[in-house]
């Protein structure tokens, strides 16, 4: 599943200010930065902000050397990251997950399991 373009964090300064600003959540080998919106930084300037949530994936080749196997991550967390059910009062925000080393080793269900315990965690949903 491709994640909407309207739901994308794309480019530098955007990842700047997410590893700058962003409140850090660890659960396992996801790391999770946490940020209020600063639509300044985005290439196109979105119409509409009410409760958009942004989301971006890092996942370097430390991870796997494969390509194809990091792309398949990523389109995994994206996938998870559009069925989650967030807060419904939550601001705009931006969310960016960091994958450390060792993750490509987990299976579909623990890396999902990570994902929904990070963001229960952050605070992110209503369970």
């Amino acid at each position: 599943m491709v994640l909407p373009q309207r739901h994308r964090l794309r480019g530098r300064g955007v990842f700047d200010y997410l590893y700058q600003r962003g409140q850090r959540f660890q659960q396992g080998l996801l790391q999770l930065r946490v940020a209020d919106a600063a639509p300044q930084l985005l290439r196109e300037q979105p119409v509409e902000l009410e409760g958009e949530l942004r989301f971006g994936v890092v996942i370097s080749s430390k991870v796997s050397k494969r390509a194809v196997k990091r792309n398949r991550l990523r389109r995994r967390l994206h996938e998870a990251f559009l069925r989650q059910a967030f807060r419904s009062d939550l601001p705009p925000t931006w969310l960016l997950l960091n994958l450390r080393p060792g993750a490509a080793e987990l299976s579909d269900d623990n890396l999902l399991k990570e994902w929904s315990t990070l963001i229960q965690r952050a605070g992110l949903t209503d369970s």
